[in-house]
Protein backbone atom coordinates (compact mmCIF):
# COMPACT_ATOMS: atom_id res chain seq x y z
CA UNK A 1 0.00 0.00 0.00
CA UNK A 2 1.34 3.51 -0.60
CA UNK A 3 -0.20 6.73 0.49
CA UNK A 4 -1.32 9.47 -1.47
CA UNK A 5 1.42 12.11 -1.47
CA UNK A 6 -1.84 14.47 0.07
CA UNK A 7 -1.57 12.45 2.94
CA UNK A 8 2.13 12.48 3.46
CA UNK A 9 1.64 16.54 3.34
CA UNK A 10 -1.12 16.62 5.82
CA UNK A 11 1.61 14.52 8.20
CA UNK A 12 4.41 16.44 7.44
CA UNK A 13 2.02 19.59 7.94
CA UNK A 14 0.89 18.26 11.28
CA UNK A 15 4.57 17.19 12.47
CA UNK A 16 5.68 21.20 11.57
CA UNK A 17 2.99 22.90 13.07
CA UNK A 18 2.97 20.56 16.41
CA UNK A 19 6.56 21.74 16.89
CA UNK A 20 5.51 25.53 17.12
CA UNK A 21 4.25 27.20 19.68
CA UNK A 22 0.51 26.74 19.88
CA UNK A 23 -0.09 30.85 19.62
CA UNK A 24 1.92 31.05 16.71
CA UNK A 25 0.82 31.41 13.16
CA UNK A 26 2.38 30.18 10.70
CA UNK A 27 2.13 31.03 6.75
CA UNK A 28 1.31 28.96 4.31
CA UNK A 29 5.35 29.86 2.08
CA UNK A 30 7.10 29.46 5.57
CA UNK A 31 5.32 26.00 5.79
CA UNK A 32 5.53 24.84 2.58
CA UNK A 33 9.43 25.80 2.30
CA UNK A 34 10.42 23.68 5.24
CA UNK A 35 8.49 20.77 4.44
CA UNK A 36 9.30 20.84 0.94
CA UNK A 37 5.28 21.11 -0.57
CA UNK A 38 4.76 22.42 -3.71
CA UNK A 39 2.85 25.96 -2.25
CA UNK A 40 -0.11 25.64 -4.46
CA UNK A 41 -0.51 22.14 -3.24
CA UNK A 42 0.32 23.36 0.31
CA UNK A 43 -2.74 25.62 0.32
CA UNK A 44 -5.10 22.89 -0.91
CA UNK A 45 -4.41 20.75 1.85
CA UNK A 46 -4.26 23.04 4.27
CA UNK A 47 -7.85 24.14 3.64
CA UNK A 48 -8.95 20.60 3.64
CA UNK A 49 -7.13 19.95 6.94
CA UNK A 50 -9.37 23.33 8.56
CA UNK A 51 -12.54 22.22 6.89
CA UNK A 52 -11.82 18.69 8.84
CA UNK A 53 -11.58 20.95 12.12
CA UNK A 54 -7.58 20.06 12.69
CA UNK A 55 -6.70 23.94 12.12
CA UNK A 56 -7.85 27.53 11.89
CA UNK A 57 -6.79 29.74 9.17
CA UNK A 58 -6.10 33.39 10.09
CA UNK A 59 -6.89 35.64 6.94
CA UNK A 60 -5.30 38.83 6.37
CA UNK A 61 -1.37 40.58 6.48
CA UNK A 62 -0.88 38.75 9.32
CA UNK A 63 -2.26 35.76 8.65
CA UNK A 64 -1.50 32.05 8.33
CA UNK A 65 -2.65 28.78 10.23
CA UNK A 66 -1.89 27.37 13.41
CA UNK A 67 -3.56 24.05 14.90
CA UNK A 68 -6.85 24.21 16.10
CA UNK A 69 -6.17 21.22 19.00
CA UNK A 70 -3.58 20.27 21.09
CA UNK A 71 -1.32 17.55 19.24
CA UNK A 72 -2.19 14.95 21.57
CA UNK A 73 -5.64 15.03 20.30
CA UNK A 74 -4.45 14.87 16.84
CA UNK A 75 -4.06 11.10 15.50
CA UNK A 76 -2.25 9.97 12.40
CA UNK A 77 -6.19 8.21 11.63
CA UNK A 78 -7.91 12.02 11.87
CA UNK A 79 -4.63 12.79 9.38
CA UNK A 80 -5.28 10.31 7.12
CA UNK A 81 -9.33 10.80 7.49
CA UNK A 82 -8.71 14.38 6.11
CA UNK A 83 -7.87 13.19 2.35
CA UNK A 84 -9.72 9.80 2.21
CA UNK A 85 -12.92 9.63 4.18
CA UNK A 86 -13.23 6.05 4.24
CA UNK A 87 -10.43 3.69 5.02
CA UNK A 88 -10.92 0.41 3.85
CA UNK A 89 -8.46 -2.15 2.27
CA UNK A 90 -10.61 -3.62 0.34
CA UNK A 91 -14.86 -4.28 -0.39
CA UNK A 92 -16.22 -7.03 1.17
CA UNK A 93 -18.62 -7.80 -1.83
CA UNK A 94 -18.54 -11.49 -1.91
CA UNK A 95 -20.52 -13.67 -4.88
CA UNK A 96 -22.79 -15.99 -3.02
CA UNK A 97 -21.98 -19.18 -2.00
CA UNK A 98 -17.94 -18.48 -2.11
CA UNK A 99 -17.18 -19.58 1.04
CA UNK A 100 -13.18 -18.82 0.66
CA UNK A 101 -14.48 -15.38 -0.34
CA UNK A 102 -15.98 -15.42 3.11
CA UNK A 103 -13.22 -16.39 5.16
CA UNK A 104 -10.50 -13.92 3.24
CA UNK A 105 -12.62 -10.74 3.63
CA UNK A 106 -13.26 -12.16 7.43
CA UNK A 107 -9.47 -11.70 7.84
CA UNK A 108 -8.80 -8.80 5.48
CA UNK A 109 -11.86 -6.95 8.06
CA UNK A 110 -9.66 -8.09 10.98
CA UNK A 111 -6.41 -6.53 9.34
CA UNK A 112 -8.03 -3.42 8.81
CA UNK A 113 -9.79 -2.99 11.98
CA UNK A 114 -6.09 -3.38 13.41
CA UNK A 115 -4.91 -0.83 11.17
CA UNK A 116 -7.07 1.98 12.06
CA UNK A 117 -6.98 1.32 15.66
CA UNK A 118 -3.10 1.73 15.62
CA UNK A 119 -3.77 4.74 13.37
CA UNK A 120 -5.75 6.10 16.30
CA UNK A 121 -3.02 4.85 18.76
CA UNK A 122 -0.33 7.53 17.19
CA UNK A 123 -0.74 10.96 18.49
CA UNK A 124 1.18 14.03 16.53
CA UNK A 125 2.17 14.81 20.30
CA UNK A 126 4.18 11.34 20.84
CA UNK A 127 5.25 11.75 16.80
CA UNK A 128 7.29 15.36 17.89
CA UNK A 129 8.69 13.80 21.20
CA UNK A 130 11.22 11.20 19.93
CA UNK A 131 11.89 9.64 23.37
CA UNK A 132 8.02 8.10 23.68
CA UNK A 133 7.46 4.57 23.23
CA UNK A 134 4.71 4.61 20.44
CA UNK A 135 1.81 2.39 21.14
CA UNK A 136 1.10 0.18 18.35
CA UNK A 137 0.39 -3.60 17.77
CA UNK A 138 1.86 -5.48 15.27
CA UNK A 139 0.70 -8.34 15.78
CA UNK A 140 -2.83 -9.75 14.11
CA UNK A 141 -5.21 -11.50 17.21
Amino acid sequence: MKLKNEIEYVFRILNYLSLQDKDRIVTSTEIAENENIPHLFSIRVLKKMEKKGLLKIFKGANGGYKLNKDPKDITLRDAVETIEEEIIIKDRSCVVGQTSCSVIFTALEEVENNFLNNLGKVNFKELTCPHVDLKIDDEIK
